[in-house]
């Protein structure tokens, strides 16, 4: 992949979208970017923004005539509460499938995003491997219609797409950073606990989760990766976990919640405890195995509870700042 090449961002006016974008311009590339939503204002200069769907088909005809070098596609309904049906379907799925088929024809590289959700619940508190998502001795598979949706559209690339075709599905555990408040509730849930702190002095905890850990990157570190991913000479076509390799538990965000705001304001933290309404579909680990990616790009950039728990002390520092400005 030349330094130079041109981009294609779909979803781009989303949070790791928009993040995307800013890490590919920085880089040197030429970003063409694309979303229904209108370019951020902050981010107009760094890329040619179309506004629209990524399945159009004239974006699909740009596509497969060979205009773009790769295309990193974020686009897709991301809420896990969303309903089966048509609309998940192309959205998630087809639409996803028909972009790939445009890339193969135009010699594009494809990196998508998937999502850690696709394992369901983990039997084994341990990091889980990409070739496990349909072991049910490890695994229980998707817990909502959203992972299923994204868990097809892997096992559909593995199937449709084994030559002809560099293409990397990214596997995003739980992806935080600065710029997120527009996701709402399906923010990550340490950027919820770490607002809430900074915002109220009190955060609210399912009653069944404290136990619980899940696997925090940094949204700074994912942009990387993809990054490393469209320069990298030589890409074999495969999902690939993207997370930290470690889990941090509620517990333990609780306790950084309850210092953070104790040294800023010398108050208690108040901790409301509630009852978890979708206990069925909660996903109480999650951990991701990264030994496939780590065999792509040996040099990644790496992500450690520590580095997690310093990111958080920043992120909260900034929520204060907006809290009382």
């Amino acid at each position: 992949m030349t330094r130079r090449a041109h981009v294609l961002v779909t979803g781009a006016a989303g949070f790791i979208g928009r993040h995307t974008v800013a890490a590919l311009h920085r880089a040197g590339h030429q970003v063409t970017a694309v979303d229904l939503r209108p370019a951020p204002t902050h981010l107009t200069g760094a890329a040619r923004w179309l506004r629209g769907d990524f399945a159009d088909p004239a974006l699909l005809t740009e596509v497969a005539t060979g205009h773009y070098r790769t295309v990193v596609h974020q686009a897709g309904i991301s809420d896990t509460r969303a309903p089966a049906g048509l609309e998940l379907d192309e959205t998630n799925t087809a639409g996803p499938l028909r972009l790939a088929d445009a890339c193969r024809a135009g010699r594009a590289r494809l990196i998508y995003a998937s999502s850690h959700s696709v394992y369901g619940t983990l039997h084994h508190h341990e990091p889980i491997a990409e070739d496990a998502d349909t072991d049910t001795t490890r695994c229980s598979g998707p817990l909502n219609p959203y992972a299923a949706s994204k868990l097809a559209l892997d096992q559909q690339m593995r199937t449709l797409h084994l030559a002809g075709l560099q293409w990397a599905g990214l596997r995003y555990t739980n992806v935080f950073g600065p710029d997120e408040t527009d996701k709402g509730p399906m923010a990550s849930i340490l950027t919820q606990l770490l607002r809430q702190a900074a915002r109220t002095g009190k955060i609210r905890i399912f009653d069944d989760s404290l136990t619980a850990a899940r696997d925090y990157i940094p949204v700074e570190t994912v942009t990387a990766t993809i990054v490393d991913l469209t320069e990298h000479r030589q890409l074999p076509s495969a999902v690939y976990n993207l997370g930290a390799a470690t889990a941090v538990s509620f517990a333990d965000i609780a306790q950084w919640c309850a210092r953070l705001h104790h040294q800023a304001t010398g108050q208690t933290l108040h901790v409301e405890l509630v009852p978890n309404p979708v206990a069925h579909a909660y996903q109480y680990f999650t951990c991701a195995d990264m030994t496939a990616l780590t065999k792509v790009l040996p040099d990644r950039p790496t992500v450690s509870a520590a580095s997690v728990e310093a990111r958080t002390a920043e992120l909260f520092e900034a929520f204060l700042r907006n809290a009382t400005g």
